[in-house]
C-alpha cells in the first residue's frame, strides 16, 4: 500500500493562503482604479466630442443660413419673460440683376430680370414668392423687408420671358431675360440694380428654460415670432439671458465700411463640460 512521503503530502499553509490573498487584493486594487479612471476618461472624451459636434453643427447651420440672407433682413426679439430669444431673417431663394423696373411715380407693374431656367441651383418660381429691392430700413416699426407698406417688396404674381413659351421654366429667351408682373411698383431702384426673390422666413430661438435651440420656418409677416417649439437643433446651452452680454445673437446693423453683422454667442455645458462659441456672420448680401 502506498503511503506519501513528507514531502509528497506538503501543502499550502494558512499563512501563505493570506498573504496571496492580501497581494492580489492589492494588485487588483491598483487594477481597478487604472481601469477606472481608464473608462472615466473615454467617458468624459466622449461626451466633450458629442456636445462640441452639436453645438457645431447648430453654429454652422446658422452661419451658413445666414450668409444666404436677403440683406437687411436679419431682426432679434425676447419674449416678454427674457427666457426665449428668437433670431428671424429672409433667405433669399434667388438673386437677380434687372435691366427694367416698375419704381413710383410708374404706375406699370413689371420687372425685366436675368433669366433664371434650366439653373443649376434648381430654382423655380413658386407661387407666393416675393421680389424685393433695396431694402435699407431695420427698425423693428418700419422694417423694409417686412412692411409691405415700406413698397420694398412685392407679389410676384407671373413670369414669362420672350421665347416660345410663356412660363420661365426654360431657357429660350435669346436676351437671356424673363419679365416679372409684380403687384405694384416699387418705391425704389436698387444701385446695383439687384432684386432678391424670398419666400419665407427662417427662425433659430434659443430657450433659456429647456436649455435647447430650435429652427422654424414661417410666412413673412409684420410682426416677429417667438416660437416655442420646432426642430431641435441643439441642447445644454447654457447662456445667461438675463445678463445683456451673452445674450445669444445680436444684430448689427450696415456701416460705411462693413455690412451688416449678426453676432452669435452660445455657450453649451453637459455634465460640467462647457463649450462656448463666439461667432461674427457678416451678410455679404447688399442692397
Amino acid at each position: 500500500m502506498y503511503r506519501p512521503t513528507k514531502n509528497a503530502a506538503k501543502g499550502f499553509t494558512l499563512i501563505e493562503l493570506v498573504t496571496v490573498i492580501i497581494v492580489l487584493g492589492v494588485v487588483s486594487v491598483g487594477v481597478s482604479g487604472f481601469i477606472r479612471t481608464g473608462v472615466e476618461i473615454y467617458n468624459d472624451s466622449t461626451e466633450r466630442d458629442q456636445l462640441l459636434g452639436d453645438s457645431r453643427f447648430a453654429v454652422e447651420r446658422l452661419t451658413r443660413e445666414l450668409r444666404m440672407a436677403v440683406p437687411n433682413s436679419a431682426r432679434v426679439k425676447t419674449n416678454n419673460s427674457g427666457t426665449i430669444q428668437c433670431i428671424e431673417f429672409v433667405p433669399s431663394e434667388w438673386v437677380s440683376f434687372y435691366t427694367s423696373l416698375s419704381v413710383l411715380p410708374d404706375t406699370s407693374t413689371s420687372a425685366t430680370i436675368v433669366e433664371y431656367a434650366n439653373n443649376p441651383a434648381g430654382f423655380e418660381l413658386k407661387a407666393g414668392d416675393f421680389a424685393i429691392v433695396y431694402p435699407t430700413k431695420t427698425q423693428e416699426s418700419n422694417h423694409d423687408v417686412y412692411h409691405l407698406a415700406n413698397g420694398k417688396r412685392k407679389a410676384i404674381t407671373s413670369c414669362a420671358d420672350t421665347g416660345a413659351d410663356t412660363g420661365c421654366d426654360t431657357a429660350d429667351d435669346p436676351g437671356g431675360t424673363a419679365k416679372l408682373t409684380i403687384s405694384s411698383a416699387f418705391k425704389d431702384h436698387s444701385p446695383a440694380s439687384r432684386l432678391y426673390i424670398a419666400r419665407k422666413t427662417v427662425s433659430y430661438c434659443a430657450h433659456q428654460n429647456n436649455r435647447s435651440i430650435y429652427r422654424n420656418e414661417g410666412n413673412i409677416t409684420e410682426e416677429q415670432v417667438i416660437y416655442t417649439s420646432g426642430t431641435l437643433m441643439a441642447e445644454h446651452i447654457n447662456n445667461d439671458f438675463a445678463n445683456s452680454n451673452e445674450a445669444p445673437f445680436r444684430v448689427y446693423e450696415a456701416t460705411l465700411t462693413r455690412n451688416s453683422l449678426v453676432h452669435i454667442l452660445l455657450a453649451f455645458e453637459h455634465n460640467e463640460e462647457i463649450v462656448n462659441f463666439s461667432s461674427e456672420v457678416h451678410v455679404p448680401n447688399v442692397p
